[in-house]
């Protein structure tokens, strides 16, 4: 009866030690299928990322000063304010157009200096490289290049335990920055007027940083500091294959506008993007894995803390206008 009991009690161990660790391994699986990779300790979703850049999406195109924009913008304020930011909006015109820039503010009771999220939210109005001349007129979707970037900052805005950072944060949208080299249309116009009016300890800029496969490297004008710690983080975090060493090639989009003045900046930004600037440029180029990845690594850079390390040590003092 004893050995009957023993034998009882051991067999329902056992089953029970199989059915945890099938259950470990189905989360395991479960992280690794597109779709559904996880970072651990970090709350991003790179799901909720993806669904965010659908939405966007799901407006059209949304070039500057276009009614599908300015809607753009109102569901992103909107959205920054129900994850409880304080949402403000800075208008400008470029003499033909009104735009605006939308300023989402987190732990505005820290003493310490301002750390900027950015990213821009218009797309551009010409498909001028796409590979059907006869589509080359039509505006870009703006999938990747504008979506992407808003639906990281969106999450992270969900995500991020902002309470317990000892500087500021704010996540910056731009609008106007689409258009560079379109004829008639000016890019960089909301990094400029923002850069005007704000000088914050360091901007870390984001750009295409939701496609399938993405690669992001170093740039050799971006702040060595910055951009050391937060490569260094990646590769602890084991995004290497994302997260490369090797220098890019020279890009020119909102960082240069903020590095010319002298605010400190990283660049994380996928050069070489297949789709860029063509109609191809749509939701199917997304992969909610990347998203988990760039997410990820940014609630975990600032949630450590490390930029309060190596503020001090940055070039200048930063100067905020309320």
């Amino acid at each position: 009866m004893n050995d009957f009991r023993f034998s009882h009690w051991t067999q329902l161990a056992t089953l029970f030690v199989l059915i945890l660790a099938l259950l470990y391994l189905a989360w395991v699986g479960w992280g690794l299928l597109p779709g559904h990779s996880s970072v651990a300790g970090a709350d991003f979703s790179g799901d909720r990322a993806l669904t965010l850049a659908q939405e966007q999406c799901n407006l059209g195109p949304r070039p500057s000063g276009s009614d599908a924009g300015w809607r753009a913008g109102n569901w992103i304020a909107d959205e920054l304010q129900r994850q409880g930011w304080n949402v403000q909006q800075q208008q400008f015109n470029d003499g033909s157009m009104q735009l605006r820039n939308i300023i989402a503010k987190g732990n505005e009771n820290a003493d310490g200096p301002v750390l900027v999220i950015a990213t821009h939210y218009d797309t551009r109005v010409v498909s001028d490289l796409d590979p059907d001349i006869s589509r080359r007129k039509e505006a870009t979707m703006g999938a990747n290049d504008g979506a992407s970037g808003v639906a990281v900052m969106l999450e992270l805005a969900r995500s991020l335990d902002v309470s317990n950072l000892s500087h500021r944060v704010w996540l910056v949208f731009l609008d106007g920055e689409a258009n560079s080299g379109v004829p008639g249309w000016e890019g960089m116009l909301g990094s400029r007027a923002f850069s005007r009016q704000h000088h914050p300890a360091a901007v870390i800029y984001l750009n295409k940083v939701g496609a399938v496969d993405a690669q992001f490297p170093k740039y050799p004008d971006a702040t060595a500091l910055l951009q050391t710690q937060i490569w260094k983080l990646a590769g602890k975090l084991g995004f290497r294959q994302q997260f490369i060493s090797q220098f890019g090639p020279e890009v020119i989009n909102a960082h240069t506008v903020f590095l010319k003045s002298d605010i400190d900046t990283a660049n994380i930004v996928q050069p070489g993007y297949i789709a860029d600037r063509t109609t191809l440029d749509n939701c199917d180029q997304l992969s909610a894995n990347t998203l988990t990845r760039v997410g990820g690594l940014l609630e975990r850079y600032l949630e450590s803390d490390s930029f309060s390390i190596i503020a001090p040590s940055l070039k200048k003092a930063f100067t905020v206008t309320p």
